[in-house]
């Protein structure tokens, strides 16, 4: 099912942000944030500028805050870290990154996140994904907690140039020790100048679970694993090799590349690794 709702980039706006309060990592109190435009977390991976330079790497901060790790001539990492409490109601999480053709960019999540109960209030985690020729993204999340009563939308939008690689580690968990958890809605949309490679929409709620989609499970752990193409027509390529994960499926996508994904009841149980059916420079 195709979602009606404008895309990310949208929703790219800057503006400030006020928190009405602050919850400590334990609480199950709702805590609203203040209506704002949304705040984006920019990454720009960028070409050096001469022989033996490292890549440029530009940021700015969000709800988020970018912090350049390393780099080299034509690698960079940077870790995401949260500036304060989040997901609140209300809150707005845009990542916008960019890699410049023929660079890559690792990022690391430094502690997971977790959406609190909004009272009602639906918050948003929107990440925009711009991959330029022969360039490549890895990006490995830390668990995405959904507590009781958050109402989670979380998109990822990704556009690759011909050649671009992109490996994705998303891991959702439905609720804190000892709750069911909220409502999320999960959507994935990546294509290249060809067209589309995975549209998904998948919705859950811990209050209600449907079978056939998460059950009775609290973890949902996925890596994606794509290349953009290389050619200027649309053609169907033979499936990438991927290893047995225990536990995981690994569905062969019609374009190419994979996408693993393990159901389970804890998030330390899963066998997946950021690199699970990977395609490959």
């Amino acid at each position: 099912m195709l979602s009606t709702e404008p895309s990310v980039p949208d929703a790219l706006r800057d503006g400030p942000d006020t928190v009405s309060s602050t919850p400590d990592g334990s609480s199950t109190a709702a805590v609203l944030r203040a209506p704002s435009s949304p705040r984006v977390t920019r990454v720009a991976v960028e070409r050096p500028t001469g022989f033996g330079a490292p890549v440029r790497v530009r940021t700015s901060d969000g709800l988020l805050a970018a912090r350049v790790v390393a780099r080299d001539g034509s690698h960079a990492e940077v870790a995401l870290v949260a500036g304060g409490a989040m997901l609140l109601g209300g809150d707005q999480v845009v990542v916008s990154i960019q890699v410049a053709p023929g660079c890559a960019l690792t990022l690391t999540d430094v502690g997971g996140t977790v959406a609190y109960d909004g009272e009602g209030r639906e918050c948003r985690w929107d990440a925009d994904l711009s991959i330029g020729a022969g360039a490549r993204l890895t990006w490995a999340g830390l668990p995405f907690i959904v507590a009781a009563g958050a109402d989670v939308r979380r998109t990822t939008t990704a556009r690759l140039g011909a050649g671009a690689a992109l490996t994705l580690r998303e891991t959702v968990v439905l609720g804190r020790s000892g709750e069911r958890g909220g409502r999320m809605v999960l959507r994935t949309d990546i294509a290249d100048d060809v067209g589309p490679i995975l549209v998904e929409e998948l919705t859950a709620s811990g209050n209600r679970p449907v079978p056939g989609v998460l059950g009775e499970h609290t973890v949902m752990d996925t890596v994606t694993d794509v290349c953009g193409s290389l050619a200027a027509t649309p053609e169907r390529s033979e499936p990438t090799s991927a290893p047995d994960c225990d536990g995981a499926v690994v569905l062969h996508l019609e374009r190419g590349g994979t996408l693993t994904r393990w159901l389970g009841p804890a998030t330390h149980l899963s066998p997946l690794a950021p690199d699970s059916g990977s395609t490959g420079s």
